[in-house]
């Protein structure tokens, strides 16, 4: 292999440290990163590095740009799966541990990552660079709608399997397993569910978070084919712990009419029962109310009916994607696997 000077300081770095930046190693040789970046594609079609976002690592076995068809390993090889979620919530310890059993149950060794939302990358370069198979990722909603986004996430070197998030088509991400919660459907449940107890008007109170758009689009479309008025109060970026908001909110569905309502997350929804109780509401004669997710929702003073997504499922069916993937190689068939949510109900809806 022939390699220019500039090539030869790129590949001394990797080999000295395992990995090089292409903002680092750019300022170090007084060059445009650009430049630095078709110097690492130039060194990954050689073999002599792996291409990952935002610079490069020692070579491995599989071809660099994902896009590519991925290569079939060994069936009886243990393989080292890497896991980075956004937080060490109870919703994502319960798709660790599903993820955990279904590692274990195939000889796979699961390493977990726990990064700040928008922070993905440090934690997916350390565990490339450690050496691990394939990932599952649970990027940003954003990260996933645009193909400039995704773009890091097309350039990964091992198999992918997003997890619980759901790429948008602009992403360029056709080629990835997905796991994610069926939310829309998830939500229909709830309306369902508090249609057939007579309720005619039903109110929304939801966090900015990243379940909350796909309740509202299980709104819309309930609005379309349920027995459900117009006018019921909608709040989709209620602050968490606001009890003012909360008690806004209350307001407004005494002077509607609004006779139950779909809270999110579960404990917005205790504290919706608490501040209506204060009033003399009687739950659920009064007001009916069903919480989405199921992480407290049980031990609220009067238990909660809640939508509860099927995490510990989610993560054992990430899990076996993936490792169908690194042992299937290019004859994978890439699927988008929703889980529907279990609608348990409780005494907030129980007459």
């Amino acid at each position: 292999m022939i390699f220019t000077l500039r090539q030869e300081a790129i590949l001394r770095e990797v080999r000295r440290n395992g990995s090089v930046k292409v903002t680092e190693i750019a300022a170090e040789l007084a060059v445009s990163r650009m430049t630095v970046r078709r110097d690492i594609a130039a060194l990954a079609d050689q073999g002599a590095v792996s291409r990952v976002y935002g610079g490069a690592i020692l070579p491995r076995s599989e071809p660099s740009p994902r896009t590519e068809a991925p290569v079939a390993y060994d069936r009886g090889r243990a393989f080292s799966i890497g896991m980075a979620v956004p937080s060490r919530s109870a919703y994502y310890r319960d798709v660790i541990e599903g993820a955990q059993a279904a590692a274990q149950a195939v000889g796979a060794r699961l390493t977990l990552g726990v990064s700040a939302y928008g922070d993905d990358l440090p934690q997916v370069e350390r565990m490339l660079v450690s050496g691990v198979d394939g990932l599952l990722l649970t990027p940003l909603p954003q990260t996933l709608q645009s193909a400039a986004g995704a773009a890091w996430i097309r350039e990964l070197s091992v198999p992918v399997v997003i997890v619980e998030r759901r790429p948008e088509p602009a992403a360029g991400l056709d080629h990835l397993d997905c796991v994610a919660s069926d939310h829309v459907r998830g939500t229909m449940q709830a309306l369902r569910h508090l249609v057939d107890l007579g309720h005619g008007r039903i109110g929304l109170l939801a966090c900015p978070t990243p379940t909350a758009p796909w309740i509202v689009r299980g709104f819309d479309i309930a609005a379309e084919i349920l027995p459900i008025a117009s006018g019921a109060p909608r709040i989709t970026k209620h602050a968490f712990g606001d009890v003012e908001a909360v008690d806004d909110f209350l307001d407004a569905m005494a002077a509607t009419g609004t006779t139950a309502v779909v809270a999110h997350p579960d404990d917005q929804a205790a504290l919706l029962v608490q501040r209506a109780r204060m009033r003399g509401w009687a739950v659920p004669d009064d007001l009916a109310v069903v919480a989405y997710d199921d992480e407290l929702a049980s031990l609220a003073e009067i238990p909660l009916s809640a939508v509860a997504p099927t995490r510990h499922a989610m993560g054992r069916i990430a899990v076996t994607r993936l490792v169908k993937c690194l042992r299937e190689g290019s004859s994978h068939v890439v699927q988008e696997s929703l889980l529907l949510p279990r609608l348990i109900v409780r005494a907030s809806t129980a007459k």
